[in-house]
């Protein structure tokens, strides 16, 4: 199966130990965090530290003002239609949850896996095939039920 993984850069470490864990299940990752994987150049939060601020910016100027937003997000676009499923690794921003809605968009399977920050619900993750909080042993069951599923 064709994963694409939807994260955080703060999740970097757990989304590159998912993907190493997948990849040993014989599936094909998509971690942004590998750049060996991208063909845009990262884009951590780290390397913009500007952040937007309606009364210095306008948003359109602001969001175009860096190209390598542009090319990472249309590297991740390519690389979700090309996927079989998509896993949305919980806590993430608005940038994984677009990348993961996109998907579910497009009829790809998804999977939800951990929770979001203490306060925060998003109920549009019921479109999701499935919801698990192990990143583990839960994820790999479930990605074998949704891969089979999907054959029938």
């Amino acid at each position: 199966m064709n994963i694409y993984i939807s994260s955080s850069w703060k999740n970097r470490e757990r989304v590159r130990k998912l993907a190493d864990a997948l990849r040993d299940c014989g599936h094909v990752v998509y971690d942004f965090t590998d750049p060996k994987c991208r063909k845009a150049p990262e884009i951590p939060p780290e390397m913009f530290p500007e952040q937007f601020d309606p009364a210095k910016h306008l948003y359109a100027e602001y969001i175009h003002s860096v190209p390598h937003w542009r090319a990472a997000v249309e590297g991740n676009q390519e690389a979700l239609q090309a996927c079989d499923a998509v896993v949305l690794l919980l806590p993430c921003g608005n940038d994984a949850h677009a990348d993961w809605a996109y998907a579910v968009g497009l009829g790809k399977k998804t999977i939800v896996v951990g929770s979001p920050k203490a306060g925060d619900r998003t109920p549009t993750h019921l479109w999701a095939d499935a919801i698990v909080q192990d990143e583990n042993l839960e994820i790999a069951t479930t990605l074998y039920e949704l891969e089979h599923r999907r054959e029938r």
